[in-house]
């Protein structure tokens, strides 16, 4: 509910704090007092946009606070500690400065905050309703949100669970979407994937091989050079069948001659003896030679083989890496890359799969609560109709109307409020049939009905008694009454009726001190009840017929009020 409320240099008002009570708060007062002004400054401060010419003239900004203890204090301070605001255990605290500069400021509990914070939490706190102002009656999309409202949809949990299965859809979906590609692209990108692969697959590459089969290659391919190179040598070192004076021949020769001398000088010795190193050297060099030469063996489908393989691994190096163990990374890398979009499908079908479940799920809960909706729908066209009918409105025909939609997080339902409010005319759209003050009666009723479940603790009636007088003006202040026993209820009223049943009453007006104007705010004793509810049965006037006839009416309303 709403304790405190605190405006500076704000319109007309310089200053002024007041403390609510619960129950029904009347304010009444003549017209231009700035009655529309204080809750003006209410819904500036709930969020609603605010200038600077709004500041009291002479002054640099204007002050607007308001003091909370809502029942729906946990969903709030969950909701501020998210962003970061420090919560009180019971109470909310709202402000906001009017800067002339346009740089406003809005605090919750003492800390800045954004206009949409407030917004935020201002569901829970305040519902404003005007006889211009039923957004919630002539928008059609809220429509839905009453009747769940009516029919207390928390408790059977159905449009929770139809919240969440939708939800999980969405999620389904989304996943759906990501992994899913263009199909021609995918199946060119899966094709090139398995040439790749087994293009390097049928090569059977090993690693290191490449060295290997390139030495095997260049021998084969030289082998004519090399054979004719090494028997040349071989040759020049052993000789061959037909000339034996090879170089181990000649240094045979020496070796026979220094023999004979070697006895005669140390230094010859030495020479004879590195000639038989040098000997036997190039004779162990031959004998290799000799030996490599029988081994060569030229075959020309070996070298094709040699030759077409380093061909392949050239290719390969080109294509896929600088060596085979490149190449092989390569291939691996592919092959994951080619498992995961194989994989894919499998993943596609599986989360298909689970969506045609969660789809069976969502269009089970939301069929029971579409049909628990028109059950519901049928009882508050019922009790509307009792309602409208003690607000002057018996003729009219209130009913909901049903089309299928698209599903959503609140189901299959689209609905909408038609009336006909004269015998004999069809229903149609509240929007194109309604006046304001049938606006405000059939909002009033609604109220009644689901006061007990509605999540806003305070509600403001500007002026909803516009156009109404007699036996409706009565009616119309005891369902105010009826409400406030559930809610707090603020209510800007011109009939005495609804100003007779009011727990607390406050009069505003208008004076001027010197130059300048201000709106005063007074709360009414019993005296003071009496003589406002005279003023507005008879004007500025008071008579005694006025006075007796305002006490009688204060007497009655108790009595009623202690009935209800």
């Amino acid at each position: 509910m709403l304790v405190d409320f605190r405006i500076k240099n704000f319109a007309l008002i310089d200053e002024l704090t007041i403390s609510f009570q619960n129950g029904l708060t009347v304010l009444t007062g003549e017209t231009g007092a700035g009655k529309s002004i204080i809750i003006g400054a209410l819904e500036i401060l709930l969020g609603a946009r605010a200038n600077s010419d709004l500041i009291r003239s002479g002054k640099e900004n204007a002050y607007i606070e308001a003091a909370f203890e809502p029942e729906k204090i946990k969903q709030i301070n969950t909701y501020l500690e998210e962003v970061g605001i420090e919560v009180e255990p019971s109470l909310v605290l709202l402000s906001r400065e009017i800067r002339e500069n346009g740089r406003n400021r809005n605090r919750i509990n003492g800390q800045l905050a954004t206009a949409g914070m407030i917004r935020a939490i201002s569901k829970y706190l305040v519902d404003i309703h005007g006889q211009h102002e039923h957004q919630l009656l002539l928008d059609a999309s809220s429509h839905l949100n009453l009747l769940d409202d009516y029919r207390g949809c928390k408790e059977d949990g159905l449009l929770e669970q139809v919240a969440s299965l939708y939800q999980e859809i969405s999620t389904v979906k989304e996943k759906i979407s990501q992994i899913k590609i263009d199909e021609s692209a995918k199946a060119r990108k899966m094709d090139l994937l398995k040439f790749q692969i087994d293009e390097i697959e049928q090569a059977q590459l090993q690693a290191g091989e490449e060295e290997r089969v390139y030495q095997e290659f260049k021998l084969m391919a030289n082998l004519e050079e090399i054979h004719q190179t090494t028997g040349m040598i071989a040759n020049l070192l052993t000789g061959n069948d037909y000339n034996n004076s090879g170089i181990l021949g000649q240094l045979g020769v020496c070796m026979k001659k220094m023999d004979g001398l070697k006895d005669y000088d140390p230094q010859l010795k030495q020479f004879f003896t590195g000639l038989s190193d040098v000997y036997y050297q190039l004779e162990e060099l031959g004998f290799s030679f000799h030996s490599y030469l029988e081994g060569l063996e030229f075959n020309q489908e070996k070298l094709d083989m040699l030759e077409k393989r380093v061909s392949l691994i050239n290719g390969l190096q080109r294509k896929y890496g600088k060596t085979i163990a490149d190449i092989l990374a390569y291939k691996t890398k592919m092959s994951e890359e080619l498992a995961e979009l194989e994989a894919q499908e499998k993943t596609i079908a599986d989360l298909n799969k689970q969506l045609e479940q969660l789809n069976q799920n969502y269009y089970k809960y939301a069929q029971q609560l579409s049909q628990i909706r028109q059950e519901k729908a049928r009882e508050l066209e019922a009790m509307l109709a009792r309602e409208l009918k003690d607000l002057a409105m018996q003729d009219t025909i209130f009913t909901i109307a049903f089309e299928d939609k698209e599903a959503s997080s609140d189901g299959i339902d689209r609905i909408e409020f038609l009336i006909s409010t004269n015998a004999g005319e069809e229903v149609k759209p509240l929007a194109k049939i309604a006046s304001g003050g049938e606006l405000s009666r059939i909002m009033l009723a609604l109220k009644t009905i689901i006061a007990h479940i509605d999540q806003v603790d305070t509600l403001i009636f500007d002026e909803v008694d516009s156009g109404v007088g007699g036996q409706t003006a009565q009616k119309m202040a005891e369902k105010l009454a009826i409400i406030s026993r559930q809610r707090q209820v603020f209510c800007i009223s011109h009939l005495p009726q609804i100003a007779s049943m009011a727990d607390c009453h406050y009069y505003i007006s208008k004076i001027k001190e010197g130059n300048r104007t201000y709106t005063r705010i007074n709360p009414l004793d019993q005296e003071g009840k009496r003589k406002e509810l005279a003023r507005m049965l008879g004007g500025v006037a008071l008579t005694e017929t006025t006075l007796e006839h305002a006490g009688e009416m204060l007497l009655m309303a108790e009595t009623k009020k202690a009935l209800l």
